[in-house]
C-alpha cells in the first residue's frame, strides 16, 4: 500500500509541474493513441480479409480455366447460352478491364505528383473500392465470358485457336502480378499517406509524396503493358493470322 501510495505521489507532483495547456495536450494525446488504435487493427483486419478473399477469387478463376484448358468444356451448360450474350459480356467486361486499368493507373500518378495529403488520403481510402466495383468483377466476366465464347466457336478452350490460350495465359500472369505487386503495397502505402497526413495536420510544411506511393507507379505500368499486350492478342490473332514459327494452328 505504501508503495502504491508513493507512486501516486510522485505521478501527481510530475502533473502538478505541468501547466494546463501542457496537462491538456496530453491528456487529448493519450485518447486519440486509444482511439486510434482499434481503428489502426480494424483497417489492418479488412486488408487481410480483403487479401484472402482475392485469393479465393484467384484461385477459383484460375482453376476454372485450367480445367477448360485441360479437360475441354466446363460446365457443359455453357454450351447452350448464345454466341452473342458471351461476346456483349466479353467486350463489356473487356472495356471496364482495360479501362480500368489504365484509368486508374494515370489518376494515381497526377495524385502522387500532387504531393497533396488530403488528395492523397482520398485516393488510397477509395483504391480498394475500385478494385472491387471494377477490376475484379470486370476481369470475372470477360474471363468467363472469354471462356465460353472459346466453347461456341471452337468446341473448347483446349482446342481453341493459339491466340486463345495466350490471352488466358497473360490474364493469369497479370493477375498474379498485379496481386503481388498492387494489393501487397496498399496497406503500406494508406498507411505512409496517414502519416503524411497527421504532419500536414500537425502544421508541416513541405511535404512530399511517400516512396512506397511513387514506386507503385512502376507496377501500374506494368499492369498496363498487360493488358495492351492482351488487346494485341485479340486484334492479331498471331497462330491464325499469321502462325507460331513452333506451332502453327490449322
Amino acid at each position: 500500500p505504501q508503495a502504491s501510495s508513493s507512486s501516486s505521489s510522485t505521478q501527481l507532483n510530475l502533473f502538478d509541474f505541468l501547466s494546463k495547456e501542457d496537462q491538456a495536450e496530453l491528456v487529448t494525446s493519450s485518447v486519440e493513441l486509444v482511439d486510434e488504435a482499434p481503428e489502426a487493427n480494424y483497417v489492418d483486419e479488412a486488408k487481410k480479409a480483403e487479401i484472402i478473399a482475392l485469393a479465393v477469387w484467384g484461385v477459383t478463376l484460375s482453376a476454372f480455366i485450367l480445367i477448360n484448358n485441360s479437360y475441354g468444356p466446363w460446365p457443359l451448360f455453357m454450351k447452350q447460352i448464345p454466341e452473342r450474350t458471351f461476346f456483349l459480356s466479353h467486350m463489356i467486361g473487356g472495356m471496364l478491364f482495360g479501362g480500368g486499368i489504365i484509368l486508374t493507373t494515370c489518376i494515381e500518378r497526377l495524385v502522387a505528383k500532387s504531393n497533396n495529403p488530403d488528395v492523397l488520403q482520398f485516393w488510397f481510402k477509395r483504391v480498394p473500392e475500385l478494385d472491387g466495383l471494377i477490376v475484379v468483377p470486370a476481369l470475372t466476366i470477360s474471363m468467363v465470358s472469354g471462356t465460353g465464347l472459346s466453347i461456341v466457336r471452337y468446341g473448347g478452350l483446349n482446342i481453341a485457336p493459339p491466340h486463345v490460350s495466350a490471352i488466358f495465359w497473360t490474364l493469369i500472369a497479370f493477375l498474379t502480378w498485379w496481386a503481388a505487386t498492387d494489393l501487397t503495397t496498399q496497406v503500406t502505402a494508406l498507411k505512409a499517406v496517414d502519416q503524411m497526413y497527421e504532419s500536414y495536420q500537425n502544421g508541416e510544411e513541405g511535404l512530399e509524396t511517400p516512396k512506397v506511393v511513387v514506386d507503385r507507379h512502376v507496377s501500374n505500368v506494368v499492369s498496363c503493358f498487360f493488358v495492351l499486350t492482351l488487346y494485341s492478342f485479340m486484334v492479331l490473332k498471331p497462330g491464325t493470322l499469321f502462325p507460331f514459327p513452333w506451332s502453327p494452328w490449322t
